[in-house]
C-alpha cells in the first residue's frame, strides 16, 4: 500500500503544486504560521531607524525626568499632577502620534507609537502609563478611523495637545467579555436631533477626568451604535472613583446615561457599526499593552536586581544562590520573547499599510482592515507581554522576601498594578480563544497557505533548510520547523475530530493556542537572529537567550500536542501519534544543556545588571 508521501510524490513531483510563496506573505496576519524561518524577515528593535530612536530617547527622558520623580505621588489619585503630565505629553507630540496632521498630529507608524509608550516605562509608575494609553489608543483611535471631518476637527486638535482627555466607555454590569449583550439604549427624539441614551457604563478608565467620551448604546434589535459623549451633555453623570487593588493613581468610574442628550451629529461612524468601532480599535490597544507591560517587565528586573545584589544572607549576596540567578534569567527570556512578537507585529502592519494614499477617501478603512487582518498577532503581543510582567513581578517580589510584602518597597505596587493586564483589553482567556479560532478560520478560508504547508509537512516533517550548514543557530531552526510541523500534525487532528466546531472546545482550543504562542516566539527569535549582524557582541549575547527559549519552548509544544491527542484520540491512536513525533525529533539529534545555557544568561545579567538586550550594537 502507497504512503502519503508516495502518493503525493506521484502526483506533484516537482512540489510546485504545495509551494508556498513567501514574499507575498510580507505584511499579512498570521503569516509566521506558515513561512518557515529560512524564507521569512520579520522587524525587530535592531532595525529601529534614527527617528525611532530619537523619539525613543526623548520619551524615555521624560520618563525618568519627569514621571520617575514623581512615581510615588502619581500612585495615589491624584488628578492635577496627572493631568499636568499629561498635558506635557502633549506638548511633546506624544498624545498625536497616531493623529492626522491636518488635526495637529504626527501621523506616525504603528511602530514609532509602540516605541514611545514603552519608552515612558522609564518612569516606572504604571497608572499614568494607563491614562496615557487608554486616551491615545482606545479612546481616540475610534474618532480617527470611523469620525467625519467635523467631528475630527472638533476634537482630534485638543486630544493631541493635552487639552482635552478622553474615555472608551464600553463594558457594562453583566457585559464584560461579551461586551454587546450591553442594556443601554439609544433612542431618536421626536424632532429627530438627538438621541436619548438610558443605561450605563463601569470600569471607564480616566472617566473620572475626561471631558470626551466614546461609548457605545443599542439603537434597535441587534443594532449597536457608537457615540461621542461630551462631559456637560444633559442627563450625564460622572460616578465616583473606584477604590481599586492596583492602578491607583488613575480615574476609573461608572458613568450614568439619564436620558442623556446626544446630538445626532455625535453619532460616531454609521448606526449600527458600533460593533465594528469597538472591537477594531482594540485589536490596537492589545498589541500596545504587550508593549506596556514588556517595557515594565525590563524596568522591573533592574528593579529587583539593585535591591538583590545587596541583600544578603548566609554572608553573600543573594545573587549568588543558583534558584535566585534562575528567576532572573527566566526574566529576560520572557522579556526577549515578549520584544520579538511586538515588533514583529508592529512591523508587519507597518508593511501593509505601506504605499496607502492618505488622501484617499477609504484610507482609515484600509488600516482597519490591515490592523484587524493581524488579530492573532495583538492577542499574542498581549497574552505573552502581560504574563511575561505577571512572571516577572511575582519573582521580583519573592527576591526581595519578607520586604516584597511592604508597601514602602516598590513591588508591592508593582504586584497590585500588574493584575490588571490579563483581565482587560480582552481577558487572557479571551485572547487565547481569538488566536486558536483565528488561527482556524484563516487555515480553513486559506487566507493564509496552512493547508499546503500540512500536505508539505505530511511529506517531509523535518525539512531540509536553505541555511548553511555551519549557520550557528542550524539545530534551533530545525527544532523550529519541527515544531511547526507537529502544531500541523495537531490541528489536522482536531479539525477532522472537531470541524469548524473547535472554535468552540475551550479544552482543546486552549492548549492550540498555547502551541500557536510558542511556535511564534521560536519562529520570529530565529528569524530576528538570522537578521542580525553577524560577530557583534549584542548577537552573540542574543544567541544565549534563543538557544534557551528554543529548548523550553519545543519541549512545551511537544507536551501540548500529547495533552491533545491523548484527549482527542483513543489511546492506541495517540500512542501512535507520539511514536510518530518522538521519530521524527529523535533524527534531528538535537541537544541542549539548558542549566548550563541559563548559566551564561546570569553572566550577563551580573555584569549589567539590569535587562541588556535593548542595547545598540557593540
Amino acid at each position: 500500500m502507497a504512503t502519503i508521501k508516495e502518493i503525493y510524490k506521484k502526483a506533484d513531483p516537482t512540489g510546485e503544486m504545495l509551494k508556498v510563496d513567501s514574499a507575498t506573505l510580507r505584511g499579512v496576519g498570521g503569516a509566521f504560521l506558515a513561512v518557515p524561518v529560512d524564507e521569512g524577515k520579520v522587524f525587530s528593535r535592531e532595525q529601529f531607524t534614527e527617528e525611532h530612536k530619537m523619539f525613543s530617547q526623548t520619551a524615555i527622558e521624560f520618563g525618568e525626568n519627569r514621571i520617575l520623580p514623581n512615581c510615588e505621588a502619581l500612585n495615589i489619585l491624584n488628578k492635577d499632577l496627572s493631568l499636568e503630565i499629561f498635558k506635557e505629553m502633549g506638548e511633546l507630540g506624544f498624545l498625536g502620534i497616531d493623529v492626522p496632521e491636518e488635526f495637529d498630529g504626527l501621523a506616525l507608524d504603528k511602530t514609532t507609537a509602540c516605541i514611545v509608550v514603552e519608552a515612558l516605562s522609564a518612569g516606572k509608575n504604571t497608572s499614568i502609563l494607563v491614562t496615557f494609553s487608554a486616551h491615545t489608543g482606545i479612546a481616540a483611535l475610534p474618532i480617527i478611523w470611523y469620525g467625519n471631518n467635523a467631528q475630527k476637527k472638533k476634537y482630534l486638535p485638543k486630544m493631541s495637545s493635552g487639552e482635552w482627555m478622553a474615555s472608551f466607555c464600553l463594558t457594562e454590569a453583566g457585559a464584560g467579555s461579551d461586551a454587546l449583550s450591553g442594556k443601554t439604549t439609544a433612542e431618536l427624539n421626536e424632532a429627530g436631533t438627538h438621541y436619548l441614551l438610558n443605561g450605563s457604563k463601569i470600569f471607564v478608565t480616566n472617566g473620572g477626568w475626561s471631558d470626551v467620551f466614546v461609548t457605545f448604546a443599542k439603537t434597535g434589535v441587534n443594532q449597536y451604535t457608537a457615540f461621542i459623549i461630551e462631559k456637560d451633555f444633559p442627563g450625564f453623570t460622572v460616578g465616583a472613583e473606584e477604590k481599586k487593588l492596583g492602578i491607583k493613581g488613575s480615574s476609573t468610574v461608572t458613568l450614568f446615561f439619564e436620558n442623556c442628550e446626544v446630538p445626532i451629529e455625535n453619532v460616531l461612524g454609521k448606526p449600527g457599526q458600533g460593533a465594528a468601532v469597538a472591537f477594531n480599535v482594540l485589536y490596537v490597544g492589545r498589541y500596545k499593552l504587550g508593549v506596556v507591560t514588556t517595557g515594565g517587565a525590563k524596568y522591573a528586573i533592574e528593579t529587583a536586581y539593585e535591591y538583590a545584589i545587596e541583600r544578603e544572607q548566609f554572608n553573600r549576596p543573594v545573587t549568588e544562590f543558583g534558584m535566585i540567578q534562575k528567576k532572573f534569567v527566566n526574566m529576560v527570556v520572557d522579556c526577549w520573547e515578549a520584544d520579538c512578537l511586538n515588533y514583529m507585529t508592529t512591523g508587519s502592519i507597518d508593511i501593509a499599510l505601506e504605499g496607502l494614499d492618505k488622501s484617499s477617501t477609504d484610507y482609515f478603512d484600509k488600516i482597519q482592515s490591515a490592523i484587524e487582518d493581524h488579530g492573532i498577532e495583538a492577542s499574542l503581543c498581549k497574552v505573552v507581554g502581560s504574563e511575561a510582567l505577571q512572571r516577572t513581578v511575582d519573582e521580583g517580589l519573592q527576591i526581595y522576601g519578607g520586604a516584597g510584602f511592604i508597601e514602602e518597597y516598590p513591588f508591592a505596587a508593582l504586584y497590585r498594578d500588574e493584575r490588571i493586564n490579563r483581565i482587560y483589553e480582552g481577558t487572557n482567556e479571551v485572547n487565547r480563544l481569538i488566536i486558536g479560532g483565528t488561527t482556524l478560520k484563516k487555515a480553513i478560508n486559506e487566507e493564509v497557505p496552512i493547508r499546503n504547508m500540512m500536505l508539505q509537512r505530511k511529506i517531509q516533517w523535518n525539512p531540509e533548510l536553505n541555511l548553511p550548514e555551519k549557520c550557528v543557530i542550524i539545530d534551533e531552526a530545525r527544532v523550529t520547523e519541527f515544531c511547526r510541523s507537529l502544531f500541523y500534525a495537531v490541528l489536522d487532528d482536531l479539525i477532522l475530530v472537531n470541524g469548524q466546531d473547535l472554535k468552540s472546545e475551550q479544552w482543546v482550543l486552549e492548549p492550540l493556542a498555547d502551541m500557536v504562542i510558542g511556535l511564534s516566539i521560536m519562529d520570529t527569535a530565529v528569524k530576528r537572529f538570522l537578521q542580525m549582524e553577524p560577530g557583534t557582541k549584542h548577537t552573540s549575547e542574543t544567541l544565549e537567550v534563543l538557544q534557551v527559549l528554543i529548548a523550553q519552548r519545543s519541549d512545551e509544544l511537544k507536551s501540548k500536542a500529547v495533552y491533545i491527542w491523548n484527549y482527542i484520540l483513543d489511546d492506541n491512536s495517540a500512542k501512535e501519534k507520539k511514536s510518530v513525533m518522538e521519530q521524527y525529533w529523535a533524527k534531528l539529534e538535537y541537544s541542549f544543556n539548558v542549566i548550563k545555557g541559563k548559566m551564561k544568561i546570569m553572566e550577563k545579567v551580573s555584569q549589567y545588571g539590569k535587562y541588556y538586550l535593548d542595547r545598540e550594537e557593540i
